[in-house]
């Protein structure tokens, strides 16, 4: 595989993860909004789980990011540091609401 087929791949599959981060954070807070306007506990415990399935994927698109971060391939990595301190923004997120419920 050349290095010229290489940086549109890489490139495309960025914009992919990137947009999965968007879609992802997207849906943590519709799901977050729904958590603290319910007043059903079960509702809430369910909420609260499908959060944790959230915050599991994002990581793992955390862990893409970190990867590509790393990488001396990518030469402008803005975009990539940006959604990575979203991700962690998330995930903090998560920890407080957590705590604050029980």
């Amino acid at each position: 595989m050349s290095s010229a087929y290489y940086a549109p791949c890489a490139l495309a599959e960025i914009d992919r993860t990137l947009k999965k981060v968007a879609e992802g954070v997207e849906l943590f807070e519709s799901i977050y909004d729904k958590m603290r306007a319910s007043t059903n506990q079960t509702q809430k415990e369910k909420l609260e789980t499908d959060l944790k399935i959230q915050i599991k994927k994002l990581q793992r698109l955390r862990d893409q990011i970190k990867t590509w971060t790393a990488s001396n391939d990518i030469k402008d990595k803005t975009a990539l540091l940006d959604n990575r301190r979203l991700i962690e923004t998330v995930c903090l997120c998560l920890s407080r609401c957590c705590t604050l419920i029980y």
